[in-house]
């Protein structure tokens, strides 16, 4: 996969899922969160305990498709631990790879690492096509400006 990192935030910026979510274009993938730990109002009404359990509980996390996740995205607040990943179908999502962080069959993995950096990763015939990963670097790797959500 061809990736880019870069903070998550800074004495005045944090980063959210759903600032990044805008670089990808619209799309019919199944999405699957691996691992959360935030703050926000989750899935279903779920407190975020129960949310964090559950998606700990499914070895392929939690299932949904694009509208949820940008849905979910927007009621998150923080992501202090964050791993999300998108496939061409469920069948790509394989508990045994995933447990590894194994993310060859997964056409794009986003993961925001304990509060301090976010890695945007793309298969290449992915990234090409929509130019994810030089999209990130390029709003947020590459500038000194940073173009997340103020913080304050």
């Amino acid at each position: 996969m061809d990736s880019t990192e870069f903070r998550l935030q800074g004495p005045d910026y944090y980063v959210r899922l759903a600032d990044l979510l805008p670089l990808i274009p619209d799309n019919d993938w199944t999405w699957s969160i691996l691992e959360v730990d935030g703050v926000g109002v989750m899935p279903n009404g779920m407190s975020v305990d129960a949310f964090e359990d559950l998606v700990r509980a499914s070895p392929t996390g939690f299932i949904l498709g694009w509208s949820e996740l940008k849905a979910f995205a927007a009621d998150l607040e923080q992501n202090h631990w964050l791993t999300v990943v998108a496939a061409r179908s469920a069948d790509d999502l394989v508990a045994a790879e995933l447990r590894v962080d194994d993310f060859s069959r997964c056409l794009v993995m986003l993961e925001a690492f304990d509060s301090g950096s976010w890695t945007v990763a793309a298969q290449p015939e992915t990234a090409t096509r929509h130019d994810i990963v030089e999209a990130a670097r390029a709003r947020f790797a590459a500038a000194d400006l940073p173009s997340g959500r103020p913080v304050g």
